[in-house]
């Protein structure tokens, strides 16, 4: 049996540098399916499907899904205003925010080359600090993110709560709500610090 591949297969790299490609294939019960792989096998595609899209998380995990038109959407405006807010206090510029699910969620990085970490690396091997910053991107790939805070919109306004760690842990109520240009400010400078636990 001779198996038909796709000359140009669609592909995807993530952030790790990994490269998956789009694959069709079937359900149990002859529904189809796509999904990816590393390596090119059998149904591998050579354009992705209509209504469906290439996707990668946060944590580079890719996937394919299908589009939803009704969806929530969030303003790039809005999304570039929270990462234009990180960017202003050095401790927070490993954190990273995406909109997810139509809400705009802000990630704390675990692991990879922490400000601690690179200060440690930086007397121990008498490096350069621009050294370490060249190869910044290449450790970093290990970081994993996790949610910490989110901004979901909510009548032309924006509704905030945190990540949890009691019990079964998941977001809190509602802490506050309003402009995201006052919500972010206020609420993004506590991230990192004993603050930010105190906010009920």
């Amino acid at each position: 049996m001779t198996t038909t591949r796709a000359a140009h297969p669609v592909s995807y790299t993530n952030r790790k540098g990994q490269v998956y490609y789009l694959h069709a294939g079937k359900t149990k019960t002859g529904k189809r399916r796509y999904f990816v792989a590393k390596t090119i096998g059998a149904g591998v595609l050579s354009e992705v499907p209509a209504g469906f899209e290439m996707v990668e998380s946060v944590n580079a995990v890719v996937s394919v899904r299908r589009i939803d038109p009704s969806a929530r959407k969030v303003p790039e405006t809005d999304l570039a205003r929270v990462r234009a807010e990180l960017a202003k206090h050095p401790r927070l510029r490993r954190y990273r925010a995406d909109v997810v699910k139509g809400e705009i969620i802000v990630f704390e990085p675990i692991g990879g080359l922490s400000d601690d970490l690179a200060r440690h690396l930086v007397a121990s091997f008498q490096m350069a600090p621009f050294q370490l910053e060249e190869h910044r991107s290449e450790l970093d790939k290990d970081t994993h993110y996790s949610p910490v805070l989110r901004f979901a919109p909510i009548e032309g306004q924006y509704a905030v709560s945190r990540m949890t760690y009691r019990g079964d842990g998941g977001w809190s109520w509602e802490l506050d709500r309003g402009p995201l240009g006052r919500l972010a400010p206020k609420y993004l400078n506590k991230l990192g610090t004993s603050a930010f636990f105190e906010l009920y």
